[in-house]
């Protein structure tokens, strides 16, 4: 992982302020460290943008998050969009 723990990765994520190169950084240094549930909450936190939501949602389909996404494709998101990408990164 960074330097940075995964509460800053998730602040930093979701910091509208910050470049969208260190965003999307700091949800590859999520994915890279098995973050799940941090990405999950990324995927779920509906005030941020839709496609760093979609990459959070891409970061999951390690088999260590397995079943963090099939919890996701199973209902805990309200978005049909992502829940059914949800879906299909649990079927590759």
């Amino acid at each position: 992982m960074s330097s940075r723990t995964p509460t800053e990765c998730v602040e930093l994520a979701t910091n509208s302020s910050a470049s969208d190169e260190d965003r999307k950084d700091a949800i590859h240094a999520l994915k890279q460290a098995n973050e799940c549930d941090e990405l999950a909450d990324l995927v779920q936190t509906e005030s941020l943008d839709e496609r760093f939501r979609h990459q959070a949602l891409e970061a999951l389909a390690t088999p260590q998050c397995d079943s963090t996404l099939r919890d996701l494709s199973e209902g805990e998101l309200s978005d049909r969009e992502l829940r059914e990408k949800a879906s299909d990164l649990l079927e590759r």
